[in-house]
Parts: C-alpha cells; sequence; structure tokens
C-alpha cells in the first residue's frame, strides 16, 4: 500500500523544488537534495497511515481490494468493475458542485478570490498540465491513502473503542466522514497560501469546497473501497483539468 502512494509524493516533491528554493536558507541546495526535503515528511506520513489502515481497516468493516488481494482474499475483479461508474458517477458529481459553489463564492467577493478552485494560479495551458501528476498520483491515490486508509480508518476505530459499541454504527461512519473531510479541507490551506493571502473568505472557500469533495471520498470509501475512492477522486480531478484548460485557452 505504501508503494503506491510514492509516485504521488515524488510528483509533489519535485513540482516543490522551486518553491523550496525561494526560502533563503534553502537556496543554494541543489535540486536534488531539495527533492529529498520535499518528500521526506509525505513519506513518513504515508507510511504511518499506511500502517495505521492495514492494521486497522478490517477491524472496523472497511475495505481495499488491494489488501484483500495482498492478504489472500481473492475477489471477483467483476465486484470492483461493479464500483467504478459509482466512483466516476460521485466524482464528477463533487466536481460539478464544488465548481459551481465556488463561481458563486467569486461572484460574491471578486477582490479575495483572484484564483479559483479548478486553476489555481495557473494562467497558461502548459501550467494546468504541469500539475496533471500532483492532482493525479498525489491528488487521487496518495490524498486516499492520507485521509481516507490512514486518518479515517483511525477516526472510525477510535471513536468506535471509546462507544464500545459491537460495530461501528452508520452514525459513527458519518462523523468519521465528515472530521476527515474537514481535515481534508484544512490541509489544503497551505498549497492555498502559496496563491492567495489566506483571508477569511479563501480560508472558507477553501475548507468548504474541499470538504465537501471529501465527503464524497469517505462515503466512497465506506459503502465501496478505498480503490473507488481514488477512482472518485481522480475523476473530480479530471473534470477540474478540463476546465482549467477552457478557462486558460
Amino acid at each position: 500500500m505504501f508503494l503506491l502512494g510514492v509516485p504521488g509524493i515524488a510528483a509533489v516533491g519535485i513540482s516543490s523544488i522551486e518553491t523550496l528554493r525561494q526560502l533563503p536558507e534553502l537556496a543554494d541546495l541543489p535540486a536534488v537534495t531539495l527533492f529529498f526535503v520535499g518528500i521526506s515528511q509525505p513519506l513518513v506520513l504515508l507510511a504511518v497511515a499506511c500502517l495505521v489502515g492495514t492494521a486497522l481497516a478490517p477491524r472496523v468493516n472497511l475495505q481495499s481490494r488491494l489488501l484483500a488481494r495482498l492478504t489472500g482474499r481473492i475477489q471477483p475483479p467483476s465486484l470492483f468493475a461493479e464500483e467504478v461508474p459509482i466512483g466516476v458517477g460521485v466524482g464528477i458529481a463533487a466536481s460539478l458542485l464544488t465548481l459551481t459553489l465556488d463561481f458563486g463564492f467569486t461572484l460574491l467577493f471578486p477582490v479575495d478570490l483572484l484564483t479559483t478552485i479548478a486553476t489555481g494560479a495557473n494562467n497558461s495551458i502548459f501550467g494546468v498540465l504541469a500539475e496533471i501528476p500532483v492532482r493525479f498520483l498525489y491528488g487521487g491515490i496518495t490524498e486516499e491513502l492520507l485521509l481516507r486508509y490512514g486518518f479515517m480508518t483511525l477516526v472510525v476505530w477510535g471513536i468506535w473503542k471509546l462507544t464500545g459499541s459491537e460495530r461501528p454504527s452508520d452514525r459513527l461512519m458519518w462523523v468519521a466522514i465528515f472530521v476527515s473531510a474537514v481535515v481534508f479541507g484544512l490541509v489544503h490551506l497551505p498549497a492555498m497560501s502559496l496563491n492567495a493571502p489566506l483571508t477569511a473568505v479563501v480560508v472558507v472557500r477553501t475548507v468548504l469546497l474541499n470538504t465537501i469533495a471529501g465527503v464524497g471520498f469517505g462515503w466512497l470509501y465506506w459503502r465501496q473501497s478505498l480503490e473507488t475512492a481514488m477512482v472518485g477522486h481522480a475523476s473530480f480531478h479530471v473534470v477540474l483539468v478540463i476546465v482549467s484548460l477552457v478557462l486558460v485557452a
């Protein structure tokens, strides 16, 4: 599971080189060193998330098709094939909803919101295309391992143990989905701060829109599988990339 998330972290490491070079204390370091500086913390977090998910997900009835196969619980390929359309549908629906709300935010607060959730700070086709590896490898895969497989699983397990119930209830699962979705929104703030000042409007917009998407991905993890949540997250970014290309063309 850990290896599944490494390409996404590598993509982030490459994209963060120039950002790290702007820090005075790192300005003279070679690109390779900056790359490893950029990936060191995410690699540790990914390792912890994968350990937590692998240990706890089966105990709280959260599914990973890959984990099931790796541990010898062979499942028919048709099972995941049936989940894929659900993941795609949720991802597209989440993207359309967030884009609609984002459009409303930019109409109400045009001065505060100089960027959109679709384009970020990109104003060229090259800029949009350059972000594709980060969007799909890190966003679609690594973030799901971190936020759903690791964090959401831990929240479910922790609340379940505290309540002492026989099994995690639907209400418990929704609480865990919402908590992990809010955290999903909060972790996007540092990246947003590179594009715009973190005014109250920017913070609310960033957290709200990503929370909405995170609820959809969390529901997919609960009701389908981790891999279906990844499909949903990737589908979400497919729409954003298409819209981004249209806006900057």
